[in-house]
């Protein structure tokens, strides 16, 4: 079938050929819809049971598909140096809404009278072996609105955000899995910077490196 034809200037005939795109892999597809369903969940706190299930269901899919292609999925310590750098939180299952309520039930709210949850960042220090989890925490809404700390010059002057870090140590498992352990916390805000950030050990919430036994409470994975 011969290609479209359009008229060109002075009188000329050009073929117009159109070139489609190559079709998009299945793993491509799947982290497209991944990314779509969770894009406005703000980092799982708007999510419904329902939300919550499909985007599981998709994050298995992807991890079948990566299977599937062997590709994808690092194995360390080749591949440690990939997770060096900042990543921020975009989603996760904690903060999404449970099915005791329904499936309409939203997650955790991030915004509270009493404080509002910011952006959250995990910084990774493979040289080291540490991470930090990084956590900004601004005053409620409706306390900014009233313009109150707008009157405590020195401390917050318009910046009444606090930063709060949480530091774990980590150590390779396996070639496919990281363990965690807690180690200790700092708060920064312009007030706690007059006398320096304030830090504590997180054996204080039973967090401590005892976290790094096989068979304590509070160790994490990163499979």
């Amino acid at each position: 079938e011969p290609s479209p034809s359009v008229g060109g200037g002075g009188g000329r005939v050009m073929d117009a050929v159109v070139v489609l795109p190559p079709p998009l892999s299945a793993a491509a597809e799947i982290r497209a819809a991944l990314i779509a369903r969770l894009s406005d969940l703000d980092r799982g706190s708007r999510a419904t049971a329902e939300d919550a299930e499909e985007i599981e269901r998709l994050a298995e899919r992807l991890e079948e598909e990566a299977a599937k292609e062997g590709r994808w999925r690092p194995a360390f310590p080749r591949d440690l140096d990939d997770l060096e750098g900042r990543w921020r939180l975009a989603y996760t299952s904690a903060f999404a809404g449970g099915g005791s309520i329904g499936a309409r039930r939203r997650g955790t709210s991030l915004d509270t009278p009493l404080l509002q949850v910011g952006e959250i960042h995990q910084v990774y220090r493979t040289k080291d072996r540490h991470v930090d989890t990084i956590v900004s925490v601004r005053p409620p809404a409706w306390l900014r609105k009233l313009g109150l700390l707008d009157v405590l010059p020195g401390l917050v002057e318009g910046d009444a955000d606090t930063t709060v870090m949480l530091t774990q140590r980590f150590e390779i498992a396996r070639f496919d899995t990281l363990r965690f352990a807690w180690i200790d916390g700092t708060v920064r805000n312009r007030a706690i910077a007059l006398f320096g950030a304030l830090k504590f050990p997180l054996a204080l919430l039973g967090m401590g490196m005892d976290g790094m036994k096989e068979d304590a409470p509070f160790t994490d994975t990163l499979a």
